[in-house]
């Protein structure tokens, strides 16, 4: 087709298209000019205008993007920094990376218009993990994209919390600063929800309190980490917030170089796995009978124990499942109620020796390791320094799965509780626990 505005445009794969050779940043790149259009008789009125629009603002945008990739970059910088060998003086080292440099690293391949009317670059970026970055261009300020996320895109401006673009899973996404550390830095917020749900009020709310007290949970945080002895600090990320109102960072944290989650939602920040803080639901949630698929004699669903999802196995034998499900919750709210009498249970046991004994076999040392501090390096990834302190033992153990049993006699349920450590101390196994339907529990050992 030859179209008045788009010129000699060919039909393919869903999209009206034509290959053009311009000068961006003072290099001739090839690009693809992609027209979305669901039908090949479809209008393209919409795109038009769009197309019309960048070129209007096309060197507006040229000098915006430069910022926005820079700042995506830094965002990004602990990660790419653990997948690429900079050399001593690169220029793409934190301390001497700017605008310029940046968008040597960013090619333009696809200037994609959508039917909405909204457009944005695909650009190959050698930083990104799949080797490819978006930028929407039609919004009111610049945002960086997946190429999923654009060619998908679900987008809505929000009166609390501005542009929102769906992550084509199950969240919605957000940009703001922060300043903690002196320099100003992006602070991604994430926003629980599919596409049709939207944004919840508790969200709105959650936020709003988050903006009122931002610098001083920064404060209770650093507070935190400095009473755990931690080596380092950690930077906050993200910004995340589920849908009834639970929220926290997810930083990166220096001493592991891992991310994990901290949630705010509670009276004194805790420092959990970022699973953990993704999943969270507050101690006292109630199991519920939607959380589960029954089978003939069995059901299969989930709980939240210490503040963590698990995994619930129960056999009902001649029972419904509704019939036993005040004894589950019954069950689950002792256990989020005595985790001290299982601490405890486990290291008189001697589970917190096993644990040392474990480590000590791992034959990977961690650098820093002196003959008064031995470390090894758990999975590869963590340091674990012997001894090991109660403290950061109770604090590695997490529930993974509790198989629940019907007692005719007792007229009550006991269980089987498989817990796990992270980090992980016995190599892939659980501790398996078993509490009768009084509450005694019985350490059993390792299993798997």
């Amino acid at each position: 087709m030859n179209d008045k505005i788009f010129g000699e445009v060919e039909y393919k794969d869903g999209a009206w298209k034509r290959d053009e050779t311009i000068e961006v940043y003072g290099k001739s790149r090839d690009i693809t000019i992609e027209i979305r259009a669901d039908r090949k008789d479809a209008s393209l009125e919409v795109q038009k205008k769009a197309y019309q629009s960048f070129l209007s603002h096309r060197e507006q945008y040229l000098q915006q993007m430069p910022k926005v990739f820079l700042a995506e970059y830094l965002y990004n910088y602990e990660d790419i920094q653990s997948r690429v060998m900079f050399s001593e003086n690169s220029p793409l080292l934190k301390e001497n990376i700017n605008e310029v440099v940046i968008m040597q690293t960013v090619a333009p391949l696809v200037l994609y218009f959508d039917t909405t009317g909204d457009y944005g670059w695909i650009c190959k970026c050698g930083w990104t993990r799949d080797r490819a970055q978006a930028i929407l261009l039609s919004g009111k300020e610049p945002r960086i994209l997946t190429p999923d996320q654009l060619r998908n895109l679900h987008k809505r401006n929000d009166d609390t919390f501005g542009l929102l673009v769906h992550d084509c899973k199950n969240a919605w996404r957000g940009l703001t600063k922060h300043s903690f550390f002196g320099e100003e830095e992006n602070l991604v917020i994430e926003l629980q929800g599919s596409v049709e749900d939207g944004i919840t009020e508790e969200q709105k709310k959650a936020y709003s309190e988050y903006l009122e007290k931002e610098d001083e949970l920064f404060k209770r945080f650093m507070e935190v980490l400095q009473a755990s002895e931690k080596k380092g600090t950690a930077l906050p990320k993200t910004l995340y917030i589920d849908i009834e109102g639970n929220y926290g960072w997810i930083c990166y944290a220096q001493w592991n170089k891992r991310y994990i989650g901290v949630l705010f939602s509670e009276e004194t920040p805790r420092i959990l796995k970022t699973n953990q803080l993704l999943k969270y639901r507050k101690r006292n949630s109630p199991v519920v009978l939607e959380d589960f698929k029954n089978e003939e004699t069995h059901s299969y669903g989930i709980g939240y124990v210490w503040g963590n999802e698990i995994d619930i196995d129960v056999y009902r034998k001649d029972h419904s499942l509704e019939e036993m499900l005040p004894l589950i919750n019954k069950l689950v709210e002792f256990l989020n109620h005595h985790k001290d009498a299982f601490v405890k249970a486990l290291i008189d046991d001697g589970m917190l020796a096993l644990a040392e004994e474990w480590v000590s076999c791992i034959e990977e040392e961690a650098e820093d390791s002196t003959e008064e501090r031995r470390g090894y390096m758990v999975d590869d990834e963590t340091a674990v320094y012997l001894p090991i302190s109660e403290k950061d033992f109770a604090a590695s153990l997490e529930f993974d799965t509790i198989d629940i049993s019907y007692d005719e006699e007792a007229d009550d349920i006991s269980a089987c509780i498989y817990i796990d450590c992270d980090p992980d101390y016995f190599a892939g196994h659980s501790i398996e626990i078993y509490m009768d339907s009084k509450g005694k529990i019985e350490i059993i050992g390792l299993a798997g």
